[in-house]
């Protein structure tokens, strides 16, 4: 049976919001500028802990950096529901899927945390959730993605790698998957250009649809 990798931000939830809000929750705390929306979308794709690094000051401490990062973290996990939700259309391809092949999200935030949302938002819709973990690398290493093909006796050949960053690309790619990218969630048609100009990303959760519904069958 043929298997979906799913990234989760940007790709089948829109959680930018409620990252925006607890990022400047952390800022607000410890006297730090806030970063609008804009910003932080630009500084997701590696994990949470490096997009606190990327919105704190260069100079500061790393015993600082962690308490910054613990106050986004403990009213993240309070909030992580406020705004986020799935893409249009995404619940309906899921359940297009279900049952033709194998449905799996890997994701940079911790574990738990995913494991959580991913049963909220799309109940017994996915067969494989995995997140991170604190001391195991994240995407773009392929550990996470390695982790569930070895774990669930996938064949890399049967799987297909769905994200919505050149991370994203990074992570397939170093996985040794075939992959393909989106441009309706956190990077647009023209970064992704940029980033990755030999691919042409599916700018609708429509197209990306047509696509997999396709895939599954050949």
């Amino acid at each position: 049976m043929k298997t979906v990798i799913f990234d989760l931000d940007g790709t089948i939830l829109d959680t930018l919001e409620d990252l925006k809000n607890a990022v400047n929750h952390a800022l607000n705390f410890y006297n730090y500028p806030e970063k609008d929306l804009e910003f932080v979308r630009k500084a997701i794709g590696n994990g949470t802990q490096v997009l606190i690094k990327r919105c704190t000051p260069c100079t500061i401490s790393e015993e600082e950096y962690r308490r910054v990062f613990k106050s986004f973290k403990d009213y993240y996990l309070k909030h992580f529901t406020d705004c986020t939700r799935p893409y249009a259309g995404i619940k309906d391809l899921l359940e297009a899927l279900n049952g033709q092949c194998n449905i799996a999200v890997v994701s940079n935030k911790d574990n738990d945390l995913t494991q959580n949302l991913i049963n909220k938002e799309f109940p017994e819709l996915f067969d494989i959730i995995q997140g991170s973990y604190f001391d195991r690398p994240k995407k773009p290493d392929p550990y996470l993605i390695d982790k569930i093909l070895d774990e669930n006796n996938i064949d890399k050949k049967d799987c297909v790698y769905i994200g919505d960053t050149n991370i994203d690309k990074e992570s397939a790619l170093n996985a040794g998957l075939n992959y393909r990218l989106v441009s309706y969630g956190y990077r647009t048609k023209e970064e992704l250009e940029k980033m990755c100009p030999n691919d042409t990303p599916f700018s609708s959760v429509k197209e990306l649809t047509d696509y997999l519904l396709k895939w599954v069958k050949e």
